[in-house]
């Protein structure tokens, strides 16, 4: 039997609906991957080499999620940059600790990279927004493994931004 142009392969051995909400996680993912790549290129252009070897991990990340999706392997808790998971979420959490100032306000005076950190931080957000829907079942979240590391992800970009701020930034939440 033929699979007809409506359905697509959900995991090893069945095929389910376009529709499917794990389907549109893994589209949310690949947006996310595509995304990055844009901001590595910009990050490249304005001649800071850093972003685009930071973005690769976490590209790479993405990419680590996506397969443990598709394959039903468990993901690994989320380590990027020499911070484990754990440190990513106190940092993003206490910012004012870390960075000096607290929980910033997108504004335009952040500059292109960080604002596009920003942008890429909701499309992480999304991402696993999206992953709660897709997993989500009366008995709880079906894969935490995944929601966690994506909300780490979130944390791990907000973080980013506050090391592309430009020096003086004072947009923050009060």
């Amino acid at each position: 039997m033929e699979k007809q142009e409506h359905k697509t392969l959900i995991s090893k051995g069945t095929v389910g609906d376009k529709t499917d909400p794990r389907v549109e996680f893994r589209g949310r993912l690949d947006s996310l991957a595509a995304a990055i790549v844009e901001l590595q290129i910009v990050g490249h252009m304005l001649g800071r080499p850093t972003l685009p070897l930071e973005l690769e991990e976490v590209r790479e990340k993405i990419y680590s999620v996506l397969s443990c999706e598709v394959t039903g392997k468990a993901c690994e808790k989320l380590s990027l940059w020499g911070l484990k998971s754990d440190e990513i979420r106190e940092r993003s959490h206490h910012p004012e600790r870390y960075f000096g100032i607290g929980h910033i306000r997108p504004h335009y005076t952040m500059g292109t990279i960080a604002a596009g950190l920003n942008t890429l931080r909701t499309q992480v957000r999304e991402a696993e927004l999206s992953a709660c829907k897709a997993f989500e079942t009366p008995q709880g979240i079906e894969r935490p493994d995944i929601v966690e590391v994506m909300n780490r992800l979130s944390s791990a970009v907000y973080i980013l931004i506050y090391k592309y701020l430009p020096e003086g930034y004072d947009k923050t939440i009060k």
